[in-house]
């Protein structure tokens, strides 16, 4: 079964280095686990302001940003099977996912 997990939270600047890096916080707000399939699935989870969206799946998806996402192939953010990535959130915005 193919699986696409998605955290919400917020991130952190670190500046141990001598720049200053976001950082996603240890402790995620919210959480939600999809079973990706050829239908639009619309997160229940919302974004606050300086939240981050991390997304890691194990099949390829598109993914939308929005208040009232739909997902389309070909549509907005694509990653292939076994990516990780994070994408700053826009407060009010959910996410949806359909399988490529």
């Amino acid at each position: 079964m193919a699986i696409t997990n998605v955290t919400l939270g917020p991130v952190t600047a670190r500046a141990n280095t001598g720049s200053t890096m976001p950082v996603e916080a240890s402790r995620p707000r919210a959480n939600q686990k999809f079973v990706p399939s050829g239908t639009n699935q619309a997160s229940s989870i919302t974004a606050n302001e300086g939240d981050f969206w991390h997304v890691t799946t194990d099949t390829a998806v598109w993914l939308k940003f929005a208040a009232a996402p739909v997902a389309a192939d070909g549509d907005a953010h694509f990653l292939p099977a076994g990516a990780s990535r994070s994408f700053s959130a826009t407060a009010g915005d959910k996410i949806a996912v359909i399988a490529a």
